[in-house]
């Protein structure tokens, strides 16, 4: 298992217990609040360019290692009564969910669907307009395609 840690960084190691802020990133606070905020921003962008600067990784010797796994399950036994609830509760919920869209299901399949609207058909609309052979060619071409409807208009 790899880790990192930080090492703290101060321009004078009596002022790392007082104050572990580096120094570079006080300059920026100081010159903040002197009113020149573009200097200010920019110094703080400087101060915290590189996250990975004074840091190393190292590994857990076995015995840490096994101190380690003991903290984490101590901390996940803790956490578990809590977590069971959590579920249980997501559990509840999604079940009340799956019954609520069977219901909806149920209740959109049980209704039947709107009727169509009677509209004229092609021919008749082409006899309203006064083109009555026009018509007579659509009902003719509409026999000849679906020769088992002929004549069944009304």
């Amino acid at each position: 298992m790899t880790m990192t840690l930080e090492r703290p960084t101060t321009v004078r190691p009596d002022t790392a217990r007082i104050n572990p802020v580096q120094q570079s990133t006080r300059d920026a606070v100081d010159e903040f609040y002197a009113g020149d905020t573009v200097a200010a921003f920019r110094a703080i962008d400087a101060a915290t360019a590189d996250p990975t600067e004074n840091v190393r990784e190292w590994e857990l010797t076995a015995e840490q290692r096994k101190v380690w796994e003991a903290g984490y399950m101590v901390g996940f036994q803790m956490a578990a009564p809590e977590l069971m609830t959590e579920v249980l509760e997501l559990r509840a919920r999604l079940e009340q969910s799956e019954r609520d869209a069977d219901r909806y299901y149920a209740e959109m399949c049980r209704r039947p669907a709107p009727a169509e609207p009677e509209r004229p058909t092609f021919a008749e609309l082409s006899r309203a307009r006064g083109e009555d052979e026009r018509a007579d060619r659509h009902e003719a071409a509409i026999d000849r395609m679906f020769p088992q409807y002929a004549g069944t208009r009304a």
